[in-house]
């Protein structure tokens, strides 16, 4: 994939907000990555910088997803919207692999793929303005109060999401962990300068049907947890 000149990458914290835990590969997702990254995947390193738009074909509104999971409900949000081009991004291989073959199953060439730590990407690796929407479902929630420094939202990464979005794009949040959709709600609200809750101040949004349901949903939903949609326009 074309990748334009480098640039020095500022400092960054270094907590991460994942932890890698790496399972077995099954054959098929073997294959995947031998055969299938170098047409769908995104060879990127901290330090350079390329151009979304210049991965596909046709030039269109650009869907950015961080942590993907095993990617089923990514894979069926980019058949469902051909108008649309998607990125996803998984440091996980085995759900990496997964989507590489549902890529192939399904004949999709709307959609490429990054394994990447998502900070590092949205500080010093996309172009300031370049996507029309960020999606961020079901990030780990670190639930322990020690814990909290290791959320992938921070005031810090609030500020990145905004650089790279286009000015009215959309950044697209669900959680199903009560605490973390209030922590959510309130980084952002107190970010009115960059967004604008769709759903008004305080408030949190209807799922909107283009969000497929996912199988770690239906899990939470059978565990009883609540599920809280955001969406946030950018200013």
């Amino acid at each position: 994939m074309p990748l334009s000149e480098t640039t020095s990458a500022p400092l960054r914290r270094e907590i991460r907000s994942f932890v890698l835990r790496e399972g077995r590969l099954t054959a098929g997702q073997e294959r995947a990555f031998r055969e299938l990254w170098p047409r769908f995947g995104i060879d990127w390193q901290p330090g350079e910088v390329f151009d979304p738009q210049a991965l596909f074909a046709t030039a269109r509104p650009i869907t950015l997803e961080i942590g993907f999971g095993d990617g089923e409900s990514l894979a069926a949000m980019a058949a469902a919207a051909p108008e649309r081009n998607f990125i996803g991004l998984e440091v996980h291989r085995p759900g990496v692999g997964h989507l590489l073959l549902r890529l192939e199953q399904r004949d999709l060439t709307n959609l490429r793929v990054l394994r990447t730590d998502a900070t590092a990407l949205f500080e010093t690796g996309l172009p300031s303005a370049s996507l029309d929407r960020v999606q961020l479902f079901f990030p780990d929630p670190w639930p322990k109060k020690r814990h909290h420094k290791r959320r992938i939202l921070q005031p810090g990464f609030v500020a990145a999401v905004a650089r790279v979005l286009q000015p009215g794009g959309i950044f697209h949040l669900a959680t199903d962990w009560t605490p973390y959709a209030d922590w959510m709600l309130a980084m952002l609200d107190d970010a009115s300068e960059l967004f604008e809750n769709s759903a008004g101040l305080g408030q949190f949004s209807v799922r909107p049907a283009q969000r497929p349901i996912t199988k770690f949903e239906r899990r939470g939903q059978r565990l009883g947890h609540q599920v809280h949609d955001l969406i946030y326009q950018r200013r």
